[in-house]
This record gives structure tokens, sequence and C-alpha cells, in this order.
């Protein structure tokens, strides 16, 4: 009874019978927890639907209800707008930024390029966002990379920060 209390009633109420702060609930910080490890672990959204996971999680918390394959995806985006959009207003404070591109050819001769911008922020704190990983048709000509870089620049707003020497 006090597990379904402190899960459902205590929320609801808050501490000391005034109204209820904003907190997450335990549901919330599991499902956070499950968004963290398929994307910092690079998991596939299906990991909700194995059943040894499954049977895992509910080993730990038998009243956690594990979200649906769609509904982790949606998390997953939800996290990923409002981490870029914070990214995004790093880099407009900043007076300069740095690219690199790392290339490589997959073993079928698929051609990606990664682009990465680097920036040091008012504490003086390196910083490093993944602008975007583009696949190529063809091969790494130097007007291909052109194009992806001026294109990411363009979408993230620091076509002005970028310098050419």
């Amino acid at each position: 009874m006090l597990r379904h209390y402190r899960a459902i009633h205590e929320n609801k109420e808050g501490h000391g019978g005034g109204p209820a702060k904003a907190r997450p609930t335990r549901k919330q910080d599991l499902d956070e927890a499950l968004v963290n490890l398929i994307v910092k672990d690079t998991q596939s959204f299906s990991v909700v639907e194995d059943v040894r996971f499954r049977a895992f999680v509910a080993l730990l918390d038998p009243n956690y209800v594990i979200p649906t394959r769609q509904a982790v995806k949606a998390m997953v985006d939800a996290k990923y707008v409002l981490e870029r959009n914070k990214a995004i207003a790093d880099m407009q404070k900043v007076a300069a930024v740095s690219l690199t591109s790392d290339m490589w050819t997959s073993i079928n001769m698929d051609a990606y390029l990664a682009v990465t911008c680097h920036f040091v922020d008012d504490n003086t704190c390196l910083n490093s966002v993944l602008l975007g990983v583009q696949q190529f048709p063809h091969t790494h000509t130097a007007e291909n990379l052109a194009r992806v870089k001026a294109s990411l620049m363009e979408e993230w707003g620091i076509t002005d920060k970028v310098t050419s020497l």
C-alpha cells in the first residue's frame, strides 16, 4: 500500500497537504532512464519487446509498465529536439565554431560523412555537437563534402560562425 500511495497519491497531494510539487514520478524517471539506455548505448527500439528484457524489468519493478516501441521512439525524438534546441542556443552565444569531418566507407561501399561542431562556452569548456551523418549515393568528393557542410551549417544557424583560412 505504501508503494501505491507514493506512486499515485503522494504526487497528487504533495508533501504536507499543500499543492503537488512538479517533480518527476517514478514512471517518468524510469522512462527517462530507458531513453538514455537506448540513446547512449545505441540500443534498438525493439529492445522493449524483447522477452528477456521485459522479464528483467518485471523482476526489478513489477509495477513499471514498459512503453511500446512507438512510445519509446516518440520519447527519443522529443529528447533529440530538446537537446538539439539547447545545443543551437549554446552555439548562438559563441563567436566562432570549428567543424571536423569524419569520412568512411562501409563494407558495402556506401560512403558516409559525419560533421561535428566544436566550440568553447562562457566557462571555457569545450563542447562538441554532432551536426549530422550523411550517406552519399556516390563517393567522397570535395563538392559533396562542401555541399553537406554548407547545408548543415545553414540548418544549425552557424554559417556566420565558421571562417576559412
